[in-house]
Formats: structure tokens, C-alpha cells, sequence
């Protein structure tokens, strides 16, 4: 019995398993479990999604170029007998073939095997079956096991990160992003191969890009954004976790765009107003046609999506409780985020902040101006007549900054204009006038400025920058001191989180108001500070690069004084927390405090962040050299840079499994070669044996700290 009318389910893709258990939809006699599976008509299987005590979400999809009736069949067992629910499903075809329905009135704790089949035939084609699991109940004190991963990228690569969880009897697949790449081919970070590419079929709808002499392409259109999912999840290792375990996923960047912010792409530095709002949505509907994410809406529809409820309206973020052992709390890193702080097109000569500015925001943040002031960089006011001159030099070298990246005259000398518009770095000035004295006729020559008299204030270029329209100096590679105070300073003029004011009223109710033992949160992008200390003697670094630097401000550290007020004031009140996080395709133990750490999970498939420092050392300078040096310590040095760090390496793939029973906690990293997911071993996943690393940590919710087993 459908404890909901026909029509109430066709409408909501909603439906009530049964107390008892079914007879057959109809006379046709219950395929068994040797019905024909058909891979072809369902090519990228099951899935099931955000399972509570009560309630799982279930995913297929078809495809036919002609309508196909859907029968959804639910049991309590593998052969089908003991069925919950048995139900036609209505035809689709404005969600790209794909199905999500809401199962509801399960019992917790349980496992279900379901299956779409395609008509009423005895012989009709079925979709491979699924198992999934409910939560246990928000009382029970039972044992949780889930794993947890992390970017997947496909082309050139297999998944072989995933066969060992495939041994294993979990309650959920934990995905924290990235579970799809937006470009193809992109010669910093991606391969193609003969079976594993993907050339896009709207090549009109997608993006180009170019990188030095390479070019490739970025999703753009609804069409490309559904081809990447759907040959994503042809990958038969992923299609077979999926089938065995319900997931709970969230995005990252690279399901959208890489390093966006809100709807906003970052692949031009500054060059170019990257804002796409259609974009964006076209992003978030594929990706909620493909996932089985459970988005809660009002009215219980699952597809098709409507387009305004989709950027900036949708809600990812969400909580999940799995009995006494976890509260799930599922963070949103980058829907609402603010720009990066420090501008991709920022002219390094320019000023952040000048002196005016810091004497009066000094004060407010317990700082003496008289004691900060001489700490930071001397500056040229331009303002006075008797500037002109150096004015005019330095309105040319921006100016010209401006036209190399492909401005034209009037757009460059507006560029110029803002630039130069509170006075210079003396540094910057002085190689403008290197450069122009070395031409100039010897009457005509200018002198330097005397530092000693001049403003002193904060210029982009003492935060790493050294080149206009780049992500070196602004997502990547930044002075960590100069950055701090650039993240204090400003925070003065308020809110400065990735997390949107609902979403962060939300987890502090959240983590406040939990009983449960330990509290998972899922954060896309690493809370774990990422310092390379290049001072290190033995990295003999030149001069110029001798500073504590942090890797990458796309990350938490591009918030550091926001991640602060969250672990002092919400995960360490709260007691118990576990961080969970990727995106940086290394691994990290970490132990913020007493009361919480954190894991950051490896990729299962993308490049190691190794090995792209590795790749980023062009030439033979003695930069490149340095570059190398670092690659090949980045292990060494990372963990040096941050002693909060008690486990890293930046060379392997992997996953993250955890296991929580009582008070006790175990989170485990399983590790591959990073050449290992060139080759695929689907077909004899115990070959990686001997190259498998496990390493185990233990700790207790009355002990959290980290300690290494293995």
C-alpha cells in the first residue's frame, strides 16, 4: 500500500515504503534477481543519497531516445521477495534522462536493496541493483562506518583509490568535492588518453582557454556540464561504491569553476569580468540531476530543479545525524564566499592600505601604529605637482602592465589611473627608474626618492605580488605575515567568512545544540594551514623568495581570521569535532586543539599537489632550482611550516575511512603511488596490494589527541 495518492507522487517523486510487505504492482510475475540487467538502457547504474532514519534518496538514469516506464522496487532483501515499495515511476525528459526519488516510512538502521526496471515484461531490462542503508536512529548507540574522498579528476586517470572501499561495509561515501573537473585537458594539472578523455560535444557552448601554446576547453552550457557527469559515472569502480553504500556529497570549486567564488570564474586574472550567473546555474542543475542529493525542497520535487531556486537561492549546506556516534554537518565553502582578498589584477606597486588608513586601523586591532609602521614598506605619494615627473613614470609602467594583458589604450590608462592613485611602492618605482634612466639623456635622468621622510603603508607587492593579472601573489604563494594583517585590517570593515550569516547562525546552533559524541564537519577546502617556511637554509632559496609563505589562500587560510573565531568559539566549545576536508590533493593529520582535528583526505585520482610544485619549476634559474628542491621536501617542509600538522605527505592518492564506536574514534588514510592511476586495475584490484599504505589514527572523545597507529 502507497500511503500517498498517485497523482501526489507523480508530481513530487515522493513515495511511502509500505509496514508490510507487497504484492506485486501488477499481474506480471516479480522479476528476480536473474532479470536481465541492462547497463546499456541504465549506462551509469545507481546511486542512493542522504539517507536519514526515515528516508533515503534513490537515482537512476535512462537512456532512450524514446519514453520508457519505470517500475521502482524496494525490498528488504536481494531477491526481491520482501518488498517495500513497488511503484511505476512517470517518464522524464527534461532532466537529462536522470530520476531521484525520495523513499520514505523506512525503518533506521537498515539495509535495502532496490532496482528500476524498465516496463511490466517478465524479460523487461532492470538497472543494476542497489544497496543502501538508513541512519540509525538519533538515539542509538551504535558503531558508524563511512568513508570520505575527494577529487576525481577522469581524464588519463582511473580510480584505483577506490577498490579497497570496496572491501569494506560502510554506512556512507562521504564526497567533499570536486567530483567532477569543469575543464578538459588543461596542460597545468590534466592528462588525456586514448580511453579515458573527453572532448566536449557543444564545443560552441564551452569555454576556450590557453595555456602557453596549449589550448582546451571549460564547461559552460547545461550540455556541458551533463556530458562531465554522465562520463564521469560510466567509471564502473565508481558506479559499484555507489551501488553499495548511500552517498552524501557537497561540492567544491571544480563541479563550477575553478577557484570561483559565488558565480564568478577565475581563469583570467583579473583581466576580465568573469561573473556568469547562467553558468553557474547550469552547474548546480546538472550537478542535482546527477547526484543524489536530497534538497529538501518545500513542495518534496526533486527534478527537474526549478532555475530560481538555483544560484543565488539553493541550499547545499545541511545536517545528518547518525545515532549517538556523529552529527554530520554539511558546510557550503563556496556559494557565498567573498573575492579573494587580495585581487588577481592588483598592480604590485599599488597600495592596499596607506599610512592614513593604518594609523587608524592599527589602534583597533591592539596594534601601535609606532611600532608597525617601520616594520612595512616606504611609499610615493604621487599627489603633489612636484611629482609629476615620477607620476608620469609610474602611470607608463602600469599602463603598460595594463596593455600586456590585453587592454586596450583607454582601458589600460583607467587601469593606471586606480593604480597609482594613492603613490607606489618605492621598490616598484625604483625599477621603473632603473628602466628609464637607462635610456634617458643624462640631463633628463631622475634620482630615487630617500626612504628615509617617506609614508609607510601596505602595497600588494608585500604580500607576494609581483605580477599584474596573476594567481601567484593572490590565490597562491602569499607573504603569510603581510597576509595576516591584510585579513585583520580587512575585517574591520566586518564579516569576512566563506559562509553566508544563515548558514553560519547554523552550524554555531548546530555544534551548540548536538548531544552526539563526536561532530563530523565537512568542509570542501582544508581549515589546515599550509606554511612554506622558504627561509629554510636548505632550500636555498634566492633572496626575494626567503619569507614563511602560505601556499594557498583559496583555502581557509584565505580566511585565517574567521577560521580562528570558528575553532575558538564554535568547534572547541563544542567538543568532539572532527574536521573532514580535500580539494589540496594531499593528506593531512592535524591537531587544532584539545578538543578538535582534522583530516584532509588525498584525491583518489587528481594530480598530487607534488607533483604540480614539481611541474610549476620551468627553465633552470636559480627560482626553478629552488622550485625543485622545495617539490622535493614538500612533505618535510609543509609539516615544518605548521607544528599543528602530525601527518603529511603531498605525493600519493587516497581515500579517508573512519570508524567511530562508543567513545573511541579511528580515522584511517589508504594510499596509492601517484602513478598508480595511470593504469587500470579493476579487473585485478589485489596487484595494488603491495603497494597499498595505511596509515591509522586513534584518539578518544574524552582524549582527542591524535595518535598514530601504523
Amino acid at each position: 500500500m502507497l500511503s500517498i495518492t498517485r497523482r501526489r507522487f507523480l508530481s513530487a517523486l515522493a513515495v511511502a515504503a509500505s509496514t508490510t510487505v507487497l504484492p506485486s504492482l501488477s499481474a506480471t510475475p516479480n522479476p528476480t534477481t536473474s532479470a536481465r540487467v541492462s547497463r546499456t538502457l541504465f549506462p551509469q547504474s545507481v546511486a542512493s543519497g542522504d539517507p536519514r532514519p526515515d528516508r533515503v534518496l534513490l537515482w537512476t538514469r535512462v537512456e532512450s531516445t524514446t519514453p520508457v516506464t519505470l517500475r521502482l522496487q524496494v525490498a528488504e532483501d536481494a531477491a526481491f521477495e520482501r518488498l517495500r515499495v513497488d511503484t511505476q515511476l512517470p517518464s522524464t525528459t527534461d532532466s537529462d534522462g536522470c530520476i531521484k526519488v525520495r523513499v520514505e516510512s523506512l525503518s533506521p538502521a537498515t539495509s535495502y536493496h532496490y532496482r528500476f526496471i524498465a516496463g511490466d515484461a517478465p524479460d523487461a531490462p532492470t538497472s543494476p541493483h542497489g544497496r543502501t542503508r538508513t541512519a540509525p536512529a538519533p538515539d542509538a548507540d551504535v558503531p558508524v562506518r563511512f568513508a570520505f574522498l575527494s577529487c576525481q579528476d577522469y581524464g588519463g586517470r582511473w580510480y584505483n583509490s577506490l577498490l579497497p572501499l570496496l572491501e569494506e561495509d560502510l554506512d556512507f561515501v562521504l564526497h567533499l568535492g570536486d567530483f567532477i573537473y569543469e575543464t578538459a585537458g588543461d596542460p597545468q594539472f590534466q592528462q588525456q588518453s586514448a580511453d579515458r578523455a573527453i572532448a566536449f560535444d557543444d564545443l560552441d557552448g564551452a569555454i576556450r582557454l590557453e595555456r602557453g601554446d596549449s589550448a582546451y576547453y571549460a564547461a559552460r552550457s547545461l550540455d556541458n556540464y551533463r556530458q562531465l557527469h554522465r562520463t564521469y559515472r560510466t567509471d564502473t569502480a565508481l558506479q559499484t561504491l555507489l551501488e553499495r553504500a548511500p552517498l552524501v556529497a557537497v561540492w567544491d570549486d571544480h563541479e563550477f569553476s575553478d577557484d570561483c567564488w559565488q558565480d564568478v570564474g577565475t581563469y583570467h586574472d583579473g583581466t576580465r569580468d568573469e561573473r556568469d550567473r547562467e553558468r553557474r546555474r547550469n552547474a548546480e542543475q546538472a550537478y542535482f540531476e546527477y547526484l543524489p542529493v536530497d534538497l529538501e525542497l518545500a513542495d518534496g520535487a526533486q527534478l527537474p530543479v526549478a532555475r530560481e531556486r538555483l544560484f543565488p537561492n539553493v541550499q547545499i549546506w545541511r545536517g545528518l545525524r547518525f545515532g549517538r556516534a556523529l552529527d554530520l554537518l554539511v558546510t557550503d565553502y563556496r556559494s557565498a564566499r567573498p573575492d579573494h582578498a587580495i585581487p588577481e589584477d592588483a598592480f604590485p606597486g599599488a597600495l592596499a592600505f596607506d599610512e592614513a588608513a593604518l594609523r587608524a586601523r592599527l589602534p583597533r586591532l591592539g596594534l601601535d601604529p609606532a611600532q608597525v609602521l617601520p616594520t612595512l614598506m616606504p611609499y610615493v605619494p604621487l599627489d603633489a605637482p612636484s611629482a609629476a615627473p615620477l607620476r608620469a613614470i609610474a602611470h607608463a609602467g602600469a599602463t603598460r602592465a595594463a596593455q600586456a594583458a590585453g587592454f586596450d589604450p583607454a582601458a589600460a590608462a583607467r587601469y593606471a589611473d586606480a593604480a597609482i592613485a594613492d603613490g607606489i611602492a618605492l621598490p616598484v618605482l625604483a625599477a621603473m627608474l632603473e628602466a628609464y634612466n637607462a635610456t634617458a639623456d643624462a640631463g633628463a635622468r631622475m634620482p630615487l626618492p630617500d626612504a628615509d621622510g617617506l609614508p609607510r603603508g601596505l602595497p600588494w607587492m608585500a604580500l607576494g605580488k609581483t605580477t599584474a593579472f596573476a594567481d601567484i601573489g593572490s590565490r597562491y604563494v602569499v607573504v603569510q605575515s603581510s597576509f595576516d594583517l591584510l585579513a585583520a585590517l580587512r575585517a574591520l570593515d566586518g564579516d569576512q567568512s566563506p559562509y553566508a550569516s544563515d548558514q553560519q547562525a547554523w552550524l554555531q546552533s548546530r555544534m551548540r545544540g548536538t548531544d552526539a559524541r563526536f561532530k563530523v564537519v565537512a568542509s570542501s577546502v582544508s581549515f589546515t594551514s599550509l606554511v612554506l617556511d622558504l627561509a629554510n637554509p636548505a632550500l636555498d632559496a634566492p633572496e626575494a623568495m626567503r619569507h614563511r609563505l602560505y601556499l594557498n589562500v583559496d583555502h581557509w587560510d584565505g580566511f585565517p581570521t574567521e577560521r580562528a573565531r570558528l575553532l575558538s568559539e564554535v568547534f572547541d566549545p563544542a567538543g568532539g569535532t572532527i574536521l573532514l576536508s580535500g580539494d589540496i590533493h594531499a593528506g593531512f593529520a592535524t591537531q587544532h586543539s584539545e578538543r578538535t582535528v582534522e583530516f584532509t583526505t588525498a584525491a583518489v585520482s587528481s594530480d598530487t599537489i607534488g607533483r604540480i610544485v614539481e611541474r610549476s619549476a620551468s627553465g633552470d634559474g636559480a627560482q626553478a632550482q629552488a622550485t625543485r628542491r622545495l617539490a622535493a621536501a614538500l612533505d618535510t617542509v609543509v609539516a615544518h611550516g605548521n607544528p599543528a600538522i602530525r601527518y603529511a605527505q603531498t605525493r600519493r592518492h587516497g581515500v579517508g575511512l573512519v570508524h567511530i564506536a562508543g567513545e573511541a574514534a579511528e580515522v584511517q588514510f589508504i594510499e596509492l603511488p601517484e602513478d598508480v592511476s595511470r593504469t587500470r586495475h579493476y579487473d585485478a584490484p589485489r596487484t595494488l596490494a603491495p603497494l597499498l599504505e595505511r596509515r591509522r589514527f586513534v584518539f578518544s572523545r574524552d582524549d582527542m589527541r591524535i595518535r598514530r597507529r601504523g
